[in-house]
């Protein structure tokens, strides 16, 4: 099953700040892309790029950008291409100006890796369309958009695209017996339903009768009746795990033994040292990159 990861619709480098600006926001557009195909569909991804700047010299047009994208996507898992332009479409030519770049080959001279669109646009309103779709289905999240323009490079802010799936983890599975109690509260209520009048026998006529035996205002009665009430309820738990540590051991060039003891603890919150130095540490306090401006040396 194709599972989504955290990451973001939009991107904005208009709002990067750097001697020129490469002011354009891309969004993914979930009209159009099928980031969830079923039976006979393909994976599709598309992107809406928006040039939001000015006519001056503080912001530059785009010349080319890339998307990242799992690294064993290769030309020949794209199905097919398109790029529209201010409502035109564009002649797509894979390998040419749409291909991949890899850690062999990097975006020259971005340094960027990923699918590489060749295609400019106009930094003050132009309008850009672009589409692929995969002959297989990848994992959704975060890939980076890397732009080239104005002879500076933008990179750093990361959209929704298709990534490789995570390996497997080792899974651990644990129990605990647990005795759960819950008030429960019971308030009765009785609605009536609509009254219906029935005839019983003829009527009685009275010549010349003003008034009529009984007294004035209403009846009263009461109706007992037992109840068996059905009181379903559900029980469950709500699970919360604490900050993850780590406790590093000696590097090797020899494959783990997992026989081997872990390493033992002082007590709750510490732990023993491993010749190599390293200290607990807690794992999710991952900052995230940051958009660089730089620009390529002259030759």
């Amino acid at each position: 099953m194709v599972t989504r990861q955290e990451c973001s619709n939009t991107v904005d480098y208009s709002t990067v700040i750097g001697d020129v600006i490469l002011p354009f926001r891309f969004t993914l557009n979930l009209e159009d892309s099928i980031l969830f195909p079923e039976a006979g569909e393909l994976q599709k991804f598309c992107y809406d790029i928006v040039g939001v700047g000015e006519d001056t010299s503080e912001f530059g047009d785009l010349s080319h950008f890339l998307f990242g994208i799992c690294e064993n996507i290769t030309l020949d898992t794209i199905a097919s291409v398109t790029v529209v332009i201010d409502g035109i479409p564009q002649e797509v030519i894979l390998g040419e100006n749409v291909e991949i770049k890899t850690p062999a080959n990097p975006d020259n001279p971005t340094g960027c890796l990923g699918l590489k669109f060749d295609f400019g646009l106009n930094k003050a309103g132009g309008t850009m369309q672009v589409c692929y779709e995969l002959n297989q289905t990848y994992e959704v999240g975060p890939v980076n958009v890397c732009l080239f323009g104005a002879n500076t490079t933008a990179t750093g802010l990361a959209i929704c695209g298709p990534v490789c799936s995570l390996g497997p983890g080792c899974d651990s599975v644990f129990y605990q017996i647990e005795t759960v109690c819950v008030p429960v509260k019971i308030t009765p209520f009785a609605d009536p339903g609509e009254a219906t009048a029935t005839c019983c026998g003829e009527p009685t006529i009275v010549n010349g009768g003003t008034s009529c035996p009984g007294a004035s205002g209403s009846c009263f009665f009461t109706v007992t009746q037992r109840l068996c009430i059905r009181i379903p309820i559900s029980f469950g738990a709500v699970i919360e795990t604490g900050d993850a540590k780590v406790q590093c051991g000696e590097v090797t060039e020899v494959e783990c033994d997992c026989s081997e003891p872990a390493i033992p603890a002082d007590g709750i919150g510490t732990v023993r040292k491993r010749k190599c130095g390293c200290n607990t540490e807690s794992l999710d306090n991952i900052t995230s990159s940051r958009s660089i401006f730089t620009k390529p040396k002259k030759s």
